[in-house]
């Protein structure tokens, strides 16, 4: 059985630093795999229903109040949470993100199923990554690197929660923000 905890956990782990010092390696399939797995467990007609109950700006601060639980509960014991933390983090973050992807794509078309590939291509240009061949793999490794920058403030126990919390709260609210800017008629006509 596959598994978004054991894919981000291999990632993780995956870690290291190029001689410039940058985050530069990271287990490629595991992530597009990753990525593939959180977009098939995808509930649109419950977002659409949480949207529909909520408002957009609703069911986005919801995503971010849950990205920010695991994000303060994997820096809570800093580096002695982190070998279990980071990876579901991780995995409830990209979930989170893709919610609020998919939130926002059926406020603004009333669409609630969207292939993967149409998914991505939107998701990449949130997040600024250029759309063209391998979009998957380049979001994937822009999704990695932002959420790993994150990894060193969390390594100070009841401080590093909090940096955690605040920071996952501020990925997810700033993506919705930057999915709500998007002319999706401008989206949906380049394709």
């Amino acid at each position: 059985m596959f598994s978004v905890t054991m894919v981000t956990r291999k990632a993780s782990k995956e870690i290291g630093k190029t001689p410039g010092g940058n985050v530069a390696r990271y287990d490629q399939a595991a992530m597009v795999a990753a990525l593939k797995f959180a977009h098939s467990n995808l509930d649109g007609l419950k977002v659409k229903e949480l949207v529909d109950k909520k408002g957009i700006d609703g069911y986005i601060n919801h995503c971010a109040l849950l990205a920010a639980t695991t994000g303060v509960a994997s820096g809570m014991g800093g580096a002695a949470t982190l070998v279990l933390g980071v990876p579901a983090d991780m995995a409830n973050t990209i979930a989170q993100q893709f919610r609020v992807t998919m939130a926002v794509i059926y406020h603004k078309t009333g669409s609630y199923s969207l292939s993967f590939e149409e998914f991505m291509k939107i998701v990449a240009v949130s997040l600024g990554v250029e759309v063209g061949t391998q979009v998957v793999v380049r979001v994937a490794a822009e999704i990695f690197k932002r959420l790993t920058a994150k990894i060193a403030g969390k390594f100070v126990p009841i401080l590093g929660g909090v940096i955690g919390g605040g920071l996952n709260y501020g990925f997810i609210t700033a993506q919705g923000k930057a999915l709500l800017a998007l002319d999706f008629d401008k989206l949906s006509s380049s394709s």
